[in-house]
């Protein structure tokens, strides 16, 4: 996967922000920043790094003058179709032959695991 981005000039972590933005239309830098538990000074790195390869953008907020929304570009839209394309072919491979009910179980089962890691992690953080 990470080559595979790479080949787009994208890291990971670039690849989050664009499904972020994709999803949403338009973020501030906190709300970035929030959604990736990372701190503000961690976003602006990376808008700067997405505004110099032209995926995105950014704008004033139309309300607040201390905002600054973050937008994707052309470029950045159609690289956030194209990933949500392929993760939508790459679930219907993996996941595409299952029912409904081995659906549900394995989506009930997932979440037991998942509150599980957390609890885990939330007793010893060190884990």
């Amino acid at each position: 996967m990470e080559s595979g981005l790479a080949d787009r000039g994208l890291t990971l972590t670039r690849a989050q922000v664009l499904w972020f933005l994709g999803e949403a239309t338009q973020m501030t830098q906190r709300d970035l920043a929030a959604q990736l538990k990372v701190t503000p000074r961690n976003v602006t790195t990376l808008i700067d790094a997405l505004e110099q390869t032209g995926f995105a953008k950014r704008t004033a907020h139309p309300t607040d003058r201390r905002a600054i929304l973050v937008v994707l570009t052309g470029k950045g839209q159609q690289a956030f179709s194209t990933l949500k394309a392929e993760t939508t072919e790459f679930a219907k491979q993996l996941f595409g032959h299952l029912s409904v009910a081995e659906l549900d179980a394995f989506s009930k089962i997932l979440g037991q695991v998942s509150s599980k890691l957390t609890e885990i992690a939330k007793a010893d953080p060190n884990r």
